[in-house]
């Protein structure tokens, strides 16, 4: 065994992607750690905007190298580039399998793909080259399916058929870890499996100076993509609850810009007599997102209670932590696991824009206290969300599936 790993994805748009790519970039650096070679395999071109840059089909990030060996870099837009797209790419990544097979330079692939389809393909595939498969699971499509109906024929087909296929799954949390096992026992089989929680990189954070009670602004910011829809109106709800006490609190709302769901939302703001407290800045940079988290007041994550809030855990809750500001958000699925509230975040019983609003109000009564609740949260983060400690096990967790596999 030469600890080579090779990780195939569908969606993850690694390096230039955000939550998922960043899960990629982690999970590969504690692997990199215990000496393990990673090289990331697309299969099809990365979902990110162009803008006129120009992104290298191959490179190395963070120390792992990347392919994209399709005739596009970012996927195309018309539907006949996209088949052209996911044809060349496939037949270039089975290329690039069978003579990383033929050299001995592959030992496992780590999948990331939720699609029955793609999975039903590569599984098969790999196990033909005889390659173990170790399936990461950031989320779990029978619960995707409760929220979006449409997608549960798919959902049953993977998670009842694919999953058991794979030889190792890695859940992200206690939910999709006990569905897993259930699955695998309705099919007689013992699948093993790794939970690791959200990850996140805390050097920038640790390089950067600690906020104080006293460099705090007059805002609460909101980091997340329109969509959520459901999501952004329930931070326009603790808004006009605000208001509606005279605490005409101020949301900086980032993230992936959509420009009719982002039309629909300022309706939305504008019915509730709150769309003036809004600022809507779109993508980021990444050291401006930083000094937005440190310097806000607190940051908002609600969670919609409901099945996909509760099997998946948000990446992005990490990231707040880990910046030492006050996070706000509800206890649903592993959120309770690690969140206590008033000790490392303020965390409500429910997703109820006024219980919500009663904790941005004890913000702002006891700055001080809401200081140590953010001091608290960002040591959570570095205990256990730094990827070091938690993928504590992965490389001794690959190595055996291997060694079972080739036994």
């Amino acid at each position: 065994m030469n600890k080579q790993l090779l990780v195939i994805s569908e969606s993850t748009s690694f390096p230039w992607g955000m939550a998922a790519a960043n899960r990629v970039r982690n999970l590969a650096r504690a692997l990199l750690d215990d000496d393990w070679t990673v090289e990331y395999l697309a299969l099809r071109g990365a979902e990110v905007s162009v803008n006129g840059t120009k992104y290298n089909s191959n490179g190395v990030e963070a120390g792992i190298a990347y392919v994209y060996p399709g005739s596009f870099t970012t996927r195309p837009s018309n539907w006949w580039l996209r088949r052209i797209d996911d044809v060349t790419s496939w037949s270039g990544a089975m290329r690039l399998l069978i003579s990383r097979k033929k050299a001995g330079e592959v030992d496992a692939v780590m999948l990331y793909s939720r699609n029955e389809k793609v999975a039903g393909f590569w599984i098969p595939f790999l196990h033909a080259l005889k390659i173990p498969v170790i399936l990461e699971m950031c989320e779990w499509p029978l619960a995707l399916a409760e929220v979006n109906e449409s997608y549960r024929q798919k959902a049953e087909k993977f998670c009842r058929e694919i999953v058991p296929k794979a030889d190792a799954v890695l859940p992200i949390s206690s939910f999709i870890e006990n569905e897993i096992k259930e699955m695998a026992t309705a099919k007689g089989k013992v699948l093993p499996s790794l939970k690791v929680p959200i990850l996140i990189d805390i050097e920038k954070y640790e390089k950067q100076p600690q906020s104080k009670t006293n460099d705090r602004e007059n805002y609460m910011l909101y980091c997340g993509s329109f969509a959520y829809m459901d999501i952004a109106r329930i931070v326009v709800d603790i808004v006009h609850t605000l208001h509606i006490l005279d605490m005409n609190l101020p949301v900086i709302f980032t993230g992936k810009e959509n420009a009719r769901r982002l039309s629909e939302l300022q309706r939305y703001a504008d019915q509730k007599g709150v769309l003036q407290l809004f600022t809507f800045t779109g993508y980021v940079d990444e050291s401006e997102l930083h000094r937005l988290m440190r310097h806000a007041l607190c940051l908002l994550a609600p969670l919609p209670e409901n099945p996909q809030s509760e099997s998946r855990f948000s990446t992005k809750i990490g990231y707040y932590l880990a910046s030492g500001t006050p996070v706000v958000t509800n206890n649903v699925g592993d959120v309770g696991d690690y969140l206590h509230d008033g000790e490392n975040a303020y965390v409500t019983s429910r997703c109820d824009a006024s219980l919500f609003a009663t904790k941005i109000t004890d913000i702002i009564a006891d700055p001080s206290a809401a200081e140590c609740v953010g001091r608290a949260g960002q040591s959570l983060a570095f205990d256990t969300f730094h990827y070091t400690k938690a993928c504590s096990g992965l490389s001794d967790f690959f190595r055996q599936v291997v060694e079972k596999y080739t036994s």
